[in-house]
């Protein structure tokens, strides 16, 4: 309650959702068909527009954000028949704890349609006939067309796909619906297909003039905070950027994501092995002992022989995430790209712990532990009012 309210009435418009808004005013000013052209999150303006023409500005966006969320929660009720009242209040804890959610980004649609991927995919591979399947595919369409944070999953994804293609669980006559949603989706991308080459996504350009890149951007950071020069979690100017490739020539900075990996192996070894024990570390703050709790559970079934079900995807899941994420940016990480496998974790943490297959002594330590956060966090909240 502290944590929807702070973040409701944080000032509009700071950080990426100014670009949000003006996406709205872009629409509503030359329309659709330009607005596509030039780069928007289709499906999360497509819920969003409609209803900026009864409530205005950021809140909009914030209020959308909150109701994705309640329909992740009815998702868990009433579809999944999660009855016990501890998931919810894990639940809740995460989403007061990140803060993402109420912030007016389309992340909240990618972390609510992935999160809903992952989990279907759970209840897919474990159990014995096959489920309706409509509901598991539409909402990694959702993800595919939602943000571009959809390529670090591609691994996660085709892993899925293999497992469910193995046990023929999927089939091209079930996916018939959402191949029609595919279709339909890549028809309201016309607009950017035909003039840019690629589907539409809501995109950060550089200032005009600047000739340097966002990867350029980011890893010149994480150069500077190697350097003391600037603090972490903090970027150099659009400016600083172009003149350090003005005096250390073009190829001074990787001009890709992809580029960067191989730039410098020794730099990007250092980055991997420092975010990935961000990674964990941090997920205390949003988690508690959830991931630690998973990934040794995990690790104990495959002790037991490798293989691949509902008790080892979800932490197979939460540790390939965190690798991948950890390896492709060289820059700091935000929680909020792993959110939807968190909550994928947080459900496997319950269905475990339902099942006594997590000690009451860790469930109890994983209760006061983040009753301690609980307290500690609203503190630094009411701090700030």
């Amino acid at each position: 309650m502290i944590a929807v309210y702070y973040f409701l009435n944080k000032p509009a418009g700071s950080g990426d959702e100014s670009l949000f808004i003006n996406d709205i005013h872009f629409i509503s000013e030359n329309g659709w068909f330009l607005a596509i052209k030039k780069g928007i999150s289709i499906p999360y303006m497509l819920i969003v527009y409609p209803i900026s023409k009864m409530v205005s500005g950021a809140i909009v966006l914030r209020l959308v954000n909150l109701f994705l969320f309640l329909g992740l929660v009815s998702y868990f009720k009433f579809h999944v028949k999660i009855k016990s009242v501890d998931f919810y209040f894990l639940l809740m804890f995460f989403f007061s704890s990140l803060g993402y959610f109420l912030v007016g980004t389309n992340d909240t649609l990618f972390i609510v349609a992935m999160a809903i991927f992952l989990a279907e995919s759970h209840f897919l591979i474990q159990e014995k006939t096959s489920r309706n399947i409509t509901l598991w595919c539409i909402s990694l369409i959702l993800t595919f067309f939602t943000r571009q944070l959809f390529i670090p999953f591609i691994p996660i994804v085709a892993l899925v796909f293999f497992l469910l293609l193995k046990q023929k669980k999927v089939t091209f006559k079930k996916l018939l619906i959402p191949f029609l949603v595919f279709l339909g989706f890549v028809a309201l991308n016309y607009p950017s297909i035909s003039s840019n080459g690629k589907l539409s996504y809501d995109s950060k350009n550089p200032p005009e003039g600047v000739t340097a890149t966002w990867a350029q951007r980011q890893y010149l950071a994480q150069i500077w905070v190697n350097e003391g020069k600037i603090k972490n979690y903090n970027h150099p100017t659009w400016e600083q950027t172009d003149q350090y490739l003005v005096e250390n020539g073009e190829g001074s900075l990787p001009s890709s994501v992809w580029s960067s990996l191989t730039f410098d192996l020794e730099l990007t070894l250092k980055e991997f092995v420092k975010d990935f024990i961000y990674i964990i570390q941090y997920s205390l703050r949003s988690m508690g002992l959830m991931v630690l709790i998973t990934l040794f559970l995990g690790l104990k079934y495959l002790a037991k022989g490798f293989k691949l079900n509902d008790g080892t995807l979800i932490p197979i899941i939460l540790l390939l995430s965190a690798t991948i994420f950890s390896v492709v940016i060289i820059s700091f990480i935000e929680l909020r790209w792993l959110a939807s496998v968190f909550i994928a974790t947080i459900l496997y943490y319950q269905l475990k712990s339902e099942r006594n297959e997590i000690s009451k002594l860790w469930v109890s330590a994983n209760f006061c532990f983040i009753t301690l956060l609980c307290l500690y966090g609203s503190y630094g909240l009411l701090l700030k009012f």
